[in-house]
């Protein structure tokens, strides 16, 4: 009689123990999805940075890049002239300019 108890405790923990590992099992689908999830968007690889809660986006682009959209290379632009006079030539083509 007492073997039977015994078989019967042993067996009902085997399923409480196979239980809590199914349990667990699903739960850390759920956290490996989560890490994909945090991985997409701390390691985004489409160039795109999400700005002010998703709501925007930048974009970042290398030089070669840059300079195939834009078209110029930024580091040889123009300075400006440092004395703040500008010639009556550049004020009208300022004034004379198509938006």
């Amino acid at each position: 009689m007492w073997d039977y108890w015994f078989e019967a405790i042993v067996l009902f923990m085997l399923f409480g123990i196979s239980g809590r590992i199914w349990f667990l099992a699903r739960h850390l689908d759920e956290v490996h999805d989560c890490l994909h999830i945090f991985e997409e968007r701390v390691f985004n690889t489409d160039d795109e940075i999400h700005v002010n809660d998703g709501q925007g986006n930048v974009r970042i682009m290398g030089l070669e890049d840059f300079m195939d959209e834009f078209g110029f290379d930024p580091r040889e632009a123009e300075t400006p002239d440092t004395d703040g006079k500008a010639s009556e030539s550049e004020i009208d083509a300022w004034d004379n300019a198509k938006i």
